[in-house]
């Protein structure tokens, strides 16, 4: 069996990636990208976030965080809310209208997951997830 290029396993990777966000996003009711729905996702989960900390526990730039949130603020589903105590900093809460749109994302995620990786055993599935794990440490230890 021939090896494949590094230029084959990385393309096979965009590929699939791209094709699941693409399906993915395109079922929502409202254009909102799926780096947003993570970033919001996550706000939800810390309850009350401030952009440093979206970005260190997402691995995300802070020039991301601040344009995603940005984003978030425009359509709606976060509010800013400064510390009364030092006006630079600020933290995140999530809105009702993004407590909505998580819920739709989060019920067109389950669905998608049945279907689409419904082709994986558990057993696929967890190795799967355990190889891009170990992929992502050494990528990011190197």
């Amino acid at each position: 069996m021939k090896k494949p290029s590094i230029y084959e396993l990385v393309n096979m990777v965009e590929q699939v990636n791209n094709a699941s966000i693409i399906q993915y996003t395109d079922n929502l009711s409202k254009p909102i990208g799926i780096s947003s729905i993570i970033v919001l996702s996550e706000i939800k989960k810390q309850k009350k976030c401030q952009p440093i900390q979206l970005a260190n526990i997402l691995g995300y730039s802070k020039s991301s965080i601040t344009a995603i949130s940005n984003k978030l603020l425009q359509a709606g589903y976060i509010t800013s809310i400064a510390d009364p105590h030092d006006r630079r900093s600020i933290s995140f809460e999530v809105t009702n209208e993004g407590i909505a749109i998580l819920k739709e994302a989060e019920m067109l995620g389950q669905k998608y997951y049945e279907t689409i990786y419904s082709v994986l055993t558990e057993e696929e599935l967890s190795q799967y997830i355990a190889i891009q794990r170990k992929l992502l440490y050494h990528i990011k230890n190197n």
